[in-house]
């Protein structure tokens, strides 16, 4: 409902138009989806919310890694993607030498930690 200059605006006038409108049948009906086309939004709405939990939990990830002093983010530029998943999967297999875990792709990189012994403190 538009507010109109001049004319008090209230829920009780709003009702009260509202229904000599609908007394005088100028009220259009809503639009109503055949239920195809609700099914196709209530998916494509659950997709959405997966993607953003997807997302949470990807930062979740990376903010645990980060705190444990890991920054994977530096080495590979998606730690979800194939090297990043392959080198958390070393991490929790007990590996820590670094020159072990960039494998693959990442072999070419050069580390300025340490390896060994010292370092896993």
């Amino acid at each position: 409902m538009k507010h109109l200059p001049g004319r008090p605006k209230t829920d009780r006038l709003d009702a009260v138009w509202l229904c000599k409108v609908a007394e005088r049948q100028m009220l259009r009906p809503s639009f109503v989806p055949p239920p195809q086309i609700r099914v196709l939004r209530d998916l494509t709405r659950y997709r959405v919310d997966l993607v953003v939990a997807q997302g949470a939990e990807k930062n979740r990830v990376e903010n645990l890694l980060e705190d444990a002093q890991i920054k994977l983010s530096v080495v590979a530029s998606d730690i979800f993607g194939a090297s990043g998943r392959a080198m958390m999967a070393a991490l929790l297999a007990g590996e820590r030498d670094p020159g072990r875990l960039a494998r693959g792709r990442l072999a070419h990189w050069t580390f300025p930690f340490r390896s060994g012994p010292s370092s896993s403190t």
